[in-house]
């Protein structure tokens, strides 16, 4: 991957990081800088990726592993309006609620990812297998489940 391939790999995707690191530090500032830390991780180590199909997974993982290295650190805020007020773009309401459940759900890390990568964005069951190298079955079966935890947290279930 060349130098501008992954700018141009990291600009259409820095949103969607930056929505995913908010779910894990609640606070604007830390999911910026664990962002840009993901980013300049992942260009530090890009010799690291062996199948460049795989690009947007590697990077959310590292996008998370600052988030949590970050949050030891951060302050939560009280609310989702809060946070809205904190977004340096024009935040789309979908993408502000998708933080918030995934904020306050109880998910392992390849439930968030799997819904992230699903959600966020956009790639379908067997995308996210190839992505984070598993089978389509595993994908499917945390899906569903994170999906089951979501209902059950707001009470659909």
């Amino acid at each position: 991957m060349t130098k501008d391939e992954f700018a141009a790999a990291v600009t259409s995707k820095e949103r969607k990081l930056y929505i995913a690191a908010l779910s894990v530090v609640r606070n604007a500032e830390d999911a910026r800088d664990a962002v840009a830390d993901a980013v300049l991780y992942a260009w530090e180590h890009l010799r690291e990726l062996k199948d460049e199909n795989r690009f947007d997974a590697w990077l959310l993982r590292i996008t998370y592993s600052q988030a949590k290295m970050i949050r030891r650190k951060n302050r939560e805020y009280d609310s989702i309006d809060e946070l809205s007020e904190m977004f340096s773009y024009d935040a789309d309401t979908s993408e502000l609620e998708f933080f918030d459940v995934l904020s306050s759900a109880k998910l392992d890390k390849d439930e968030r990812e799997i819904l992230t990568l699903y959600f966020l964005f956009g790639y379908t069951m067997p995308e996210i297998a190839e992505k984070i190298g598993r089978k389509p079955n595993y994908v499917k079966t945390k899906y569903y489940r994170a999906l089951r935890k979501l209902a059950d947290m707001k009470g659909l279930a």
